[in-house]
């Protein structure tokens, strides 16, 4: 018998190891995706003519897409769905809206595949997410949510790597950007296939009742009656801010002299950077939590926002275009993300898992996108746009950096970097400050949802459905009755 079991947890176990497997490919992508269009900015604004607020608004367009669309998603979860067909599908639709980008050069379509490609991107959070905190519990969710955001940060380091240096350049007659772009709708196509054999899921039930806009809405309304969660959302308002206006640290880099083929590869330090703090960050919340199950989580999330002020300030103010700047800003882009990226994985996610029920965990993960990516990708990517045009006179140019009069090229380099340094500095600071509020709204609201784990609100439902179907059978017994003939 003990056999028996150990045979079958070591199955299980295999099981698990193959979904994560996938989870992570599918992070892969969904980062490498989220790259591409900032690590083609300068080759769209060379061969498009696109202006700095015509690269902000696609960016804005795709994100707040995302955004947006991810309760659908996470509403299909909630209410049954199959998360293992739900994976196929955004992964399907997200390729063939990356290969139809590569296709065309028309701002207002690009808009419109940008916000098709943001919709189906949008599946990653809430059904991934809700798997991970199926094969975890609060006491070790951290480190595993840092695994997936890194897998994420790897896809976007590739696309740094591969992207960049050849956005400019022709590839099998091609420009680079598109052939990137083609490239990866095909490869995100061919995943499909491993998605479906390597995801082990049980059945699950599909529950229409829990199904529907409306009842989407009113979940949304329950999930901000509580403190907790309203705290998530304020912090979030800020903390996605800084994070959202770094797209454009590849044009800063390029216009601060930096050759394409090293832009890519010092983006890739930050990343790499972005990817290892993650990690760190959900390993040392979930160390914090051990030593402090009410408040640890919250020392490290406020730490990783003190902490990536500083470095924001001496990347895009404080070094020059000296010979050594380049080296300079690939070490300080690199810790600057090791520290900065602490508050996903060591806090936000677990904080959610404490205090939402479990059985609307996709939902809550979801809305959380939806209410805070929305106002940061809104505010970010447009608020350095228009800064650097209209407060710091940047000057649109149709010349290549290399061709570029040296005084413009450093007057817009100027430009950007103060603009991302106002972005980034102001957020960070504001963000800190909200994350104290968890230590009053955070162990209230995870007792009271463990005091509330054992209920089920499916019980009143079903009993209410169980109701009216009696009811209705007893009216059309009663009406049989009368209209049946009398002896």
């Amino acid at each position: 018998m003990q056999l028996s079991n150990e045979t079958s947890n070591s199955g299980r176990g295999l099981r698990n190891d193959w979904t994560l497997a996938a989870l992570f490919l599918l992070s892969v992508l969904k980062g490498a995706d989220q790259q591409m269009l900032p690590s083609s900015f300068r080759a769209m604004e060379h061969d498009l003519h696109f202006a700095p607020s015509q690269l902000a608004v696609m960016a804005l367009c795709q994100g707040v897409a995302s955004a947006v669309t991810g309760p659908m998603w996470g509403n299909f979860v909630d209410s049954g769905a199959s998360r293992k067909w739900l994976l196929q599908v955004g992964t399907g639709l997200w390729g063939i809206c990356t290969i139809q980008l590569a296709m065309t050069s028309n701002f207002a379509l690009m808009i419109v595949l940008r916000v098709l490609n943001g919709a189906a991107l949008a599946m990653i959070v809430p059904v991934v997410q809700s798997m991970v905190a199926d094969l975890t519990d609060s006491s070790n969710c951290g480190s595993t949510f840092g695994k997936v955001s890194c897998s994420c940060s790897l896809g976007q380091v590739l696309a740094c790597l591969m992207v960049t240096p050849i956005s400019e350049q022709y590839v099998f007659g091609m420009r680079g950007w598109r052939f990137s772009l083609a490239s990866f709708g095909v490869l995100s196509l061919l995943t499909i296939p491993f998605v479906r054999m390597a995801v082990d899921e049980e059945p699950r039930v599909w529950k229409p009742r829990r199904f529907g806009i409306c009842r989407e809405v009113r979940t949304m309304y329950q999930f901000l009656k509580i403190p907790s969660f309203r705290v998530i959302i304020l912090q979030g308002v800020f903390g996605t801010i800084p994070s959202a206006a770094q797209s454009f640290t590849t044009m800063y880099l390029q216009y601060m002299g930096v050759s394409n083929a090293l832009c890519g590869l010092i983006l890739a330090l930050r990343t790499i950077g972005d990817g290892l703090g993650n990690t760190v960050g959900g390993t040392l919340g979930d160390l914090a939590h051990r030593q402090q199950p009410s408040n640890g989580r919250i020392y490290v999330a406020m730490a990783s926002c003190f902490a990536s002020i500083p470095f924001a300030y001496v990347i895009f103010v404080g070094v020059g275009p000296t010979s050594n700047s380049q080296v300079l800003l690939a070490g300080l882009l690199f810790l600057g993300g090791l520290v900065s990226s602490w508050e996903v994985s060591g806090c936000l996610n677990p904080v959610l898992i404490d205090i939402v029920p479990r059985r609307q965990l996709a939902s809550a993960f979801a809305w959380n996108v939806a209410l805070v990516f929305t106002s940061g990708n809104i505010i970010g990517p447009m608020f350095v746009g228009l800064t650097a045009q209209h407060l710091f006179h940047y000057k649109l140019t149709e010349d290549g950096v290399e061709t570029m009069p040296a005084e413009v090229r450093m007057r817009n380099a100027q430009a950007l970097g103060r603009s991302l340094c106002l972005t980034s500095t102001i957020p960070c600071t504001i963000s800190a400050i909200i994350f104290s509020m968890l230590f009053w709204t955070y162990p209230k609201d995870k007792h009271r949802e463990h005091e509330d784990e054992g209920s089920d609100s499916d019980v009143p439902e079903l009993a209410k459905e169980v109701g009216e179907r009696t009811a209705l059978l007893e009216k059309r017994t009663s009406a049989e009755r009368k209209a049946a003939p009398s002896d």
